[in-house]
C-alpha cells in the first residue's frame, strides 16, 4: 500500500516522455495489473485508427481490452486494437493486462499508432515496476540470517578466547 506508493513517487520517469501515457505508470513484480494506455490524436484532421504496443521481454501480455467501437488482438507480445478511429482533438483509453517477471525498474511500451491517412507515428511510454508485497514478494528467510549472525558472534568470541589464551601463555612463558 503505503510502501508501493512511495517507492512508486520515487521510482516514475518524467511524464513528457511520451505522447502515450501510462496509468497507472507502475507495476508490482508477480502481480498481474491493469495498465490503460491514454492515446491522444495528434494529426487532425486525420484520425487514428489502429494502436500497436509491444511489452518488453519478462512482461508478459494477459489480456487486452478495448474501447467501443474497437477491437484487440494479441499475438505473442504485442496487442493491436483496430476498427475504431479516434477523431480531432479525442483521446481513447486503450486497457491491457500485464504480469511483470522482472527485475524492479523502468521499462517501455513500444506503440505505434496509425493514421487515417495512412502515417505511423512510434511512441514510447515508459512504466516502473516495483518489487513484490505480499505473497508475490520472494520468500525471505529471516531465521537463517538469525543463524548466521550468532555463528558469526560464535566465531569472533572464540577468536578473542584464542588470541587472550596465547597471549597469557607467552607472558607465562617470559
Amino acid at each position: 500500500g503505503l510502501l508501493v506508493a512511495a517507492a512508486a513517487a520515487l521510482a516514475l520517469p518524467p511524464a513528457a516522455a511520451a505522447h502515450i501515457t501510462v496509468k497507472p505508470p507502475f507495476v508490482e513484480a508477480g502481480v498481474a495489473t491493469e495498465l490503460t494506455l491514454a492515446t491522444p490524436n495528434e494529426r487532425a484532421p486525420q484520425a487514428t485508427v489502429e494502436l500497436s504496443t509491444t511489452v518488453p521481454p519478462g512482461v508478459k501480455l494477459v489480456s487486452a481490452g478495448a474501447p467501443a467501437g474497437w477491437e484487440a488482438s494479441i499475438a505473442g507480445s504485442t496487442v493491436t486494437w483496430r476498427g475504431g478511429r479516434i477523431e480531432g482533438k479525442g483521446v481513447a483509453s486503450f486497457p491491457l493486462r500485464v504480469l511483470a517477471r522482472v527485475r524492479a525498474g523502468t521499462y517501455e511500451l513500444a506503440s505505434l499508432q496509425r493514421y487515417s491517412d495512412g502515417g505511423v507515428v512510434r511512441w514510447r511510454a515508459t512504466f516502473s515496476v516495483l518489487p513484490a508485497e505480499g505473497p508475490a514478494a520472494p520468500r525471505q528467510h529471516p531465521w537463517g540470517a538469525v543463524l548466521a549472525g550468532a555463528i558469526g558472534l560464535a566465531v569472533i568470541a572464540a577468536s578473542l578466547a584464542g588470541v587472550r589464551f596465547l597471549r597469557r601463555r607467552s607472558l607465562q612463558e617470559r
